[in-house]
């Protein structure tokens, strides 16, 4: 069989799907996946074809648009106006060349970023889709351990579900509605869609979710052709050699902790490397600074901080105490995989959800807004996770939990591939 993935988007996101690739690699279908060109080389060295996109999202994020995407990414209604003015520009390639890259298709594998789009794709070229999210879908639930906003989080109650349908179910549509339609009728020459007929679909199609039911539940009252399979994870660990600096750096104290924001990208890299130092240094621990997309670490560091450009988080968080980061889904889940403690400093998108469900499973601490990042809350944060040995011991039960799923195999068995 011929599967398209659609992969567009940072690391965190192509990463599971490239996981998932060799999973039906393995099975015997030939996985094509569609990602910026910037991801090429990675997915072909884990023997997957590539459709590189012209998209360049590392370019995206640290353009203007992804700059304001960051600094407004916990304000729902100016997310949703950045997000509508990066998908002018972005959203016309992205749909062309999934239509292209389906072109000998037998099955669309969709993700969050295709939603308004793939669908009528698939249904034009008369083949099989399903959508592969790697958090919560927003259509409206009463779950709010679920739910990407809730009146009530850790509680099931109509409150969540009346809040959810009112503002939260249609955001993909107030986003992409418009463009997506404009495709169907210029490109595809389909019918237009409504809102609702646009949400009936997705209720419709099967859509697997990338994460443990330990982590998140799956709520009794979502569409039956919604799953939740557990992880995909990449191992790269055991190809991966550690610079000598930071293999003498582990052997000469306690393991330290790891801060890291990931893709995203900011316009101060020294203003906040300076703010993660002094916190660690008022904590008095040891840290290995992730310097990512947004070049975190490139100032002076005392000899109890060391910068790394990057590492393989299956090879580096077991070896670490806990882990400061954005909260995206991705290092999110590798962090629970490892068993460790978070720190969560959510930045956009669903990041304050999994800063959320982090602490009330009492694996770390409360999330802190980026806004509201200072040595101070964050140095409070280091000590409270480094001083609560049942934070560490909550993560450690988890993560058990979550490797004792094959999340993979979930997914291919509900692909009936």
């Amino acid at each position: 069989m011929q599967i398209t993935m659609i992969a567009f988007g940072t690391r965190g996101d192509v990463q599971p799907m490239i996981a998932l690739g060799k999973g039906l690699k393995h099975h015997g279908h030939h996985v094509t996946l569609l990602a910026s060109r910037n991801f090429a080389d990675w997915i072909q060295a884990h023997g997957l074809d590539i459709a590189p996109s012209s998209i360049d999202i590392q370019a995206l994020m640290q353009g203007i648009g992804g700059q304001q995407w960051i600094e407004h990414g916990n304000n729902p209604i100016l997310q949703q106006r950045v997000m509508r003015n990066l998908l002018k520009e972005a959203a016309m390639p992205m749909m062309q060349e999934t239509w292209e890259a389906s072109r000998n298709a037998d099955l669309l594998l969709g993700s969050f970023t295709s939603a308004f789009y793939a669908d009528a794709i698939a249904a034009k070229r008369d083949i099989r889709h399903a959508t592969l999210l790697l958090q919560p879908s927003a259509t409206a639930t009463r779950d709010g351990r679920v739910a990407l906003a809730a009146v009530r989080s850790n509680h099931v109650s109509w409150l969540n579900y009346a809040f959810t349908k009112l503002v939260i179910d249609g955001f993909v549509w107030n986003i992409a509605g418009e463009l997506g339609n404009r495709f169907r009728r210029e490109v595809l020459h389909l019918p237009e869609l409504s809102r609702r007929q646009f949400a009936a679909n997705q209720a419709a199609n099967l859509t697997l979710h990338g994460y443990s039911q330990h982590v998140v539940p799956h709520p009794a009252d979502w569409s039956p052709q919604f799953h939740t399979v557990g992880y995909w994870f990449l191992d790269e660990g055991n190809a991966w050699t550690p610079p000598a600096e930071l293999t003498q750096f582990l052997a000469d104290g306690a393991p330290p902790l790891v801060l890291g924001f990931g893709s995203m990208t900011g316009d101060q890299p020294e203003a906040i490397t300076r703010l993660l130092v002094d916190a660690v240094e008022r904590s008095g621990q040891r840290a290995i600074v992730l310097s990512g997309w947004a070049g975190l670490g490139d100032v002076a560091l005392p000899p109890t901080i060391v910068r790394l450009a990057s590492a393989p988080h299956d090879w580096l968080f077991p070896q670490v105490a806990a882990v400061v980061h954005h909260g995206g889904a991705g290092t999110t889940a590798a962090v629970l995989r490892a068993g460790k403690p978070s720190i969560i400093v959510p930045h956009l998108a669903d990041q304050q959800f999994w800063g959320r469900r982090i602490s009330a499973l009492g694996v770390g601490t409360k999330p802190i807004l980026r806004h509201k990042l200072t040595v101070q809350t964050l140095s409070n944060a280091i000590n409270q996770v480094m001083n609560t040995s049942a934070l560490t011991n909550n993560a450690q039960r988890l993560a058990r939990l979550i490797n004792a799923e094959d999340g993979v195999s979930r997914a291919i068995e509900l692909l009936r591939v």
